[in-house]
């Protein structure tokens, strides 16, 4: 079979001599690809040379496909289910950017059947990421409209709100009863209200600084909860807008300096999307996503397919890298 290797330092190569893999556990699946989403740590790990244990390798780590073969101890998969897979790098054969990748059955799920393959390939990375953060390493509790409608939202500031994993941040958060505080462009800003932002903030022409007394001034000292998407300077304002009396929580999804101050209010989360693997029971978080997309209250990013396979993913990976591309989601289709 073929697949985009990474055959040294920066540099890419398609195979056509993959060996097809074999199911070396019985919980495993073979899933035949017809979908990759791109990801920004896709092209930062051949970059910045890590998440990947030796070369040859192939990256990758979310897709849409449908099964092709199933371990003896798999429940609930049969072949040709429509299925989305987050992945992790530690195992060449999970791999997504090959014609056929394997996956332990707690990381795969059904795909909504409202979804396209094309509209699906945004789950395995953005949209899970988005819903553990939240519910996982937030500790906000998953939506119960019986619930929620009976306590008052507590606000949640999302520094990046345009981004992929932004969009379904905003979403899945407003379905959890909180209120929105969104850090947008003035061109994305009016896509972070349509997914339900309470405020947004234009962050054209500011300094950190300057959006942070934006958030006090909507706020006061209540912020409690923050995401941070951007990176280590956002990340430290996102601790400048949270409570100076109350207990917070900051969730840098895109990282933060080792020896930034924190006060003692405030707990740094580790976001580690490799628990989604390397943990049983999170598949929960999955569950909710789809249950949510079936019922029309989460709806997908804007998509920008690029058809055309494997020889389309170092050509979507430069797009991603150059960025700017307006809240739209990158896919290849197989």
């Amino acid at each position: 079979m073929k697949a985009l290797c990474v055959v040294s330092k920066h540099t890419y190569s398609i195979a056509r001599d993959i060996p097809y893999p074999s199911i070396e556990s019985p919980d495993e699946i073979i899933i035949k690809t017809r979908a990759v989403g791109l990801n920004p740590i896709d092209w930062k790990s051949v970059d910045y040379n890590f998440c990947m244990p030796s070369f040859p390798w192939i990256g990758g780590r979310e897709l849409v496909g449908v099964v092709a073969q199933v371990g003896t101890n798999v429940k609930g998969f049969k072949v040709a289910d429509r299925v989305w897979a987050s992945t992790y790098y530690r195992d060449r054969r999970a791999g997504t950017f090959q014609e056929y990748v394997v996956c332990p059955q707690h990381t795969v799920l059904m795909m909504p059947s409202c979804l396209s393959f094309e509209e699906g390939a945004s789950l395995g990375v953005a949209a899970l990421t988005a819903a553990m953060t939240l519910w996982k390493w937030l500790d906000v509790p998953m939506p119960d409209r019986d619930v929620a409608s009976q306590i008052p939202p507590e606000y949640i500031l999302i520094w990046g709100g345009s981004a992929i994993t932004g969009q379904f941040a905003i979403q899945l958060a407003v379905q959890s009863n909180l209120c929105v505080i969104a850090v947008t462009s003035a061109k994305t800003k009016a896509l972070a209200e349509r997914l339900g932002a309470r405020h947004v903030i234009v962050r054209d022409g500011k300094s950190n600084d300057d959006i942070v007394a934006e958030v006090i001034a909507i706020v006061g000292d209540d912020l409690t909860l923050a995401i941070d998407l951007v990176g280590d300077q956002t990340g430290a304002s996102c601790v400048k807008a949270l409570s100076t009396s109350k207990s917070a929580i900051l969730a840098p999804v895109a990282f933060l300096k080792t020896d930034e101050k924190i006060p003692s209010n405030v707990r740094v989360v580790d976001v580690e999307m490799k628990k989604f693997v390397v943990e049983k029971g999170n598949q929960k978080y999955g569950e909710m996503l789809n249950k949510l997309i079936s019922a029309g209250r989460v709806v997908i990013p804007e998509i920008q397919v690029l058809d055309g396979g494997l020889e389309k993913i170092e050509e979507g990976l430069a797009m991603h890298k150059r960025g700017d591309l307006g809240g739209r989601k990158l896919v290849v289709t197989m």
